[in-house]
């Protein structure tokens, strides 16, 4: 026969989360919706006036800026999956 506990789909539910999202996740929805709204920016022609006639002649973005924009997009999410993990095993601990 099954097992009482087996049928009980309470049983399985995370308790911890019920209510609340992760920091984890809430930092990537934030992190997404702002990302969205620079690059929307950026490289919308529209909006930001960025074209790639411009960029192919030299007149776009100078070069110092894109590689602090290369570095960054490349440090938060690191330095996010660090406060994730570190966050994560303070709770287990």
């Amino acid at each position: 026969m099954s097992e009482p506990q087996l049928d009980d789909i309470e049983a399985f539910e995370a308790k911890g989360t019920a209510r609340k999202l992760p920091a984890g996740w809430l930092l990537l929805f934030w992190g997404l919706i702002v990302f969205g709204a620079y690059y929307l920016w950026a490289y919308t022609p529209a909006l930001g006036g960025w074209s790639q006639s411009q960029d192919l002649e030299g007149n776009g973005a100078a070069a110092s800026s894109n590689l602090l924009a290369t570095i960054l997009f490349t440090a938060i999410p690191t330095i996010a999956a660090v406060l994730i993990i570190l966050t994560q095993r303070k709770k287990k601990g």
